[in-house]
């Protein structure tokens, strides 16, 4: 196989140092002897591998599969600079996809308690809730990455979670209430992060080439979810503390553990690697989902009334708003093509994994928000200066979590597309890559002031729609390659 480009990395995995290069092999251990490579003339070079940009890579074959136990395998890891993965192309589980379900339900459970107060506490605690349920999906995530093979065991440990999961959503509104209500809120949460950590540890015996990593990163789970104890016991205040510092805690030990720099200074030969085409469709699942709650709120209980009426109107322009959102993420960096930003180095994968959480949330409670406003009967200024003031500011802070959380999600759909490097030749699109992408930050904001006119709920909701429309339509001409706009590029 001939020598790529020497692009390199995957998440939290940057370029090999030149001492991984350089270094000559050593004499064949047990590990490498676990390796069955896969040669040239089994091995057809998959253009799917350097779609997301060139690197060195090898195929390995699957241990032979079972009903029951299939002993714990390495999917993809790095060794001395090269990349060792399984040949197929990687797509979600079955068991996966069933997670998927029962997050459609725990985020539109966590966003409707947010709008239904519709306060900036509420907002806290959307946030301080939504996290950890985005950590839990992580976990599944990462670890079906790296280990998956859908035998019995992994099938119970999916649906062990999922048990945790549903007593998590079906308590965290009694969250404050007291310490039990806490207890049934955090406590499936430690017993899920707990449930990754042993099972790393059980997995570490039979898979040396992730051995290190994940041995430390199972010490800091069961370190950190040791400190999520104490906010059961605590005041409210101390709560949010605690919550706020053990949630950063937990994803500084993820970063340090799978960083470039940590492999390095443990002067790794083997260490972990992403299959990004894998961990590409998993996080667009997870905001297809996201998107999904827009239309939810449109029919979920017939919200809308019968017939063709102002809350119709509104309804539909919802529609078009996730229609429009969706087109605009799938856009990505709008590069034919480029180097991804999970193989690009360690900084730009690390900061297109969590820039996802923002995004997500943000739909999310857009989503909610903008389904309250479409089937609000108080939609007209005058409907609700005719309200108290308590339900005047509950309204505005509810247009305010619409049009705010399409703000941060066009924000961090601007910035993911920068976190590519493209490749394409200078002149082949109309405008530089920048110039194509850069426009979804200030529409965000846009549309975010829009809040403060005060305007009719129906005005706002065809601002909103007639930004993102625009937006989308000049993408959709700035993305199309030269040679195929006809006219519009005549000289």
């Amino acid at each position: 196989m001939g020598k790529p480009n020497t692009v390199y990395s995957s998440t939290v995995e940057g370029p090999p140092s030149t001492e991984q290069l350089n270094e000559q092999p050593e004499e064949q251990t047990i590990e490498d002897e676990d390796l069955s490579i896969l040669t040239d003339s089994e091995a057809e070079v998959g253009e799917f591998v350097r779609k997301y940009g060139d690197i060195n890579f090898k195929y390995i074959r699957k241990p032979k599969g079972s009903v029951w136990f299939i002993r714990p395998h390495a999917l993809n890891f790095f060794k001395d600079g090269v990349l060792y993965r399984t040949k197929e192309e990687r797509t979600s589980g079955k068991t996966e996809l069933f997670l998927d379900l029962m997050y459609v339900g725990i985020i539109a459970n966590l966003a409707g308690s947010a709008c239904e107060e519709a306060t900036m506490g509420a907002l806290l605690k959307y946030a301080l809730l939504f996290i950890p349920a985005w950590v839990v999906w992580s976990d599944i995530k990462d670890f079906t990455n790296y280990y998956y093979n859908e035998d019995l065991s992994q099938k119970l440990y999916i649906l062990w979670i999922l048990v945790l999961l549903t007593l998590f959503a079906n308590s965290n509104g009694e969250l404050l209430e007291g310490r039990k209500g806490a207890a049934f809120t955090i406590v499936p949460y430690i017993l899920c992060r707990l449930s990754l950590a042993f099972s790393l540890l059980l997995y570490s015996c039979f898979i040396p080439q992730h051995r290190v990593q994940m041995r430390i990163y199972a010490v800091t789970i069961l370190v950190t979810s040791s400190l999520w104890v104490p906010v059961i016991f605590v005041s409210t205040r101390s709560k949010i503390i605690l919550a706020v510092v053990t949630i950063v805690l937990e994803q500084v030990c993820f970063c340090i553990c799978y960083h470039p720099a940590t492999k390095k200074a443990l002067k790794l030969r083997m260490s972990t690697a992403l299959n990004i085409e894998h961990e590409v469709e998993r996080f667009g699942v997870f905001v297809t989902i996201a998107v999904g709650e827009f239309l939810y709120k449109v029919v979920a209980e017939g919200p809308l009334g019968a017939g063709f009426s102002l809350k119709f109107v509104r309804g539909i322009l919802l529609l078009l708003i996730a229609y429009d959102l969706f087109w605009i993420y799938q856009n990505g960096s709008t590069a034919t093509k480029a180097t991804h930003a999970l193989r690009r180095n360690g900084w730009t994968a690390i900061s297109w994994i969590y820039f996802h959480l923002p995004l997500v949330g943000g739909l999310v409670l857009a989503a909610d928000a903008g389904g309250d406003i479409a089937s609000s009967d108080f939609a007209s200024i005058s409907e609700r200066l005719a309200t108290s003031h308590e339900e005047q500011k509950k309204l505005f802070v509810l247009s305010l979590f619409f049009t705010g959380g399409l703000c941060v999600v066009l924000i961090c759909i601007g910035v993911l597309a920068l976190l590519d490097l493209p490749h394409d030749p200078p002149q082949m699109h109309i405008l530089p890559r920048f110039w194509r992408v850069i426009w979804r930050i200030p529409a965000g904001v846009l549309i975010l002031l829009l809040s403060f006119a005060h305007l009719d709920f129906t005005v706002l909701m065809g601002a909103v729609t007639g930004i993102l429309t625009a937006l989308l339509i000049y993408e959709s001409i700035v993305l199309t390659p030269r040679e195929n706009l006809g006219y519009l590029c005549e000289n």
